[in-house]
């Protein structure tokens, strides 16, 4: 399985201008996520040569604008595609993909996205306050399982945790978002030896990671740490 970074906004200068989120792209037919700045994941989507005829699926990890703004921009142009959201998404966002026209499934408890792709089902977390409800996609493969998290609200080690003890399985390769970014180096040590002891083995940090906990993980990762950068494809 190949998953395809369409889109990824990580430092704060990229937040800055709202050049801030993430999009990835999981075999052809499963869109992770669609970034906070419609115009950059259309033309990296050209740029990078995807056939979005062969999307059918799009998975919203949680209702953030960074994760969301460029879905209102590919709905005028699919109609044909199921999007998967949680249960607790703000009622006006629920309401507005509803208004497209599309195919929406509400993902409460784990779900088959199709034959190597599942949702984690709605997971809780906070942030600034915040209750946000974000779902994470797990890829089967022969080679080992993986997890993609936008922004790991809920507690990246929480989802690795889960994902092993709900699913009975193991995630040997993380990628996305992991929310590290006002860490202590303490508490991304503490995290990555709790990540390591899961059998976490690969390891593609981006968003809103943090520089100090990307810069941890690769010297604890070597080199099992993936440098995660547009238009690159992981093999899973």
């Amino acid at each position: 399985m190949q998953i395809r970074i369409i889109a990824a906004g990580s430092s704060k200068w990229e937040r800055l201008f709202r050049r801030w989120g993430l999009s990835l792209l999981i075999g052809e037919e499963a869109l992770f996520d669609t970034f906070g700045d419609p115009g950059v994941i259309l033309n990296n989507l050209r740029k990078f040569n995807v056939e979005t005829e062969k999307i059918k699926k799009i998975v919203l990890s949680h209702d953030d604008w960074d994760h969301i703004s460029g879905l209102w921009y590919l709905l005028n142009i699919r109609k044909d595609v199921t999007v998967y959201i949680c249960p607790g998404f703000r009622r006006d966002i629920k309401e507005r993909v509803v208004s497209f026209g599309v195919k929406v499934i509400d993902v409460r408890e784990g779900t088959r996205i199709n034959d190597d792709i599942y949702s984690t089902g709605e997971l809780y977390g906070e942030s600034d306050g915040r209750k946000i409800y974000e779902q994470s996609a797990i890829i089967k493969s022969a080679n080992g399982s993986a997890i993609i998290c936008g922004c790991a609200h809920p507690g990246i080690v929480n989802i690795v945790r889960y994902v092993k003890e709900r699913f009975q399985m193991n995630a040997h390769t993380l990628i996305g978002g992991f929310h590290l970014k006002n860490n202590t180096s303490e508490m991304n040590e503490h995290t990555i030896k709790k990540l390591q002891e899961l059998s976490v083995r690969r390891i593609a940090p981006m968003h809103c990671t943090g520089r100090r906990a990307t810069e941890a993980m690769q010297l604890a990762f070597g080199q099992n740490f993936i440098k995660a950068q547009e238009g690159e494809v992981i093999e899973i």
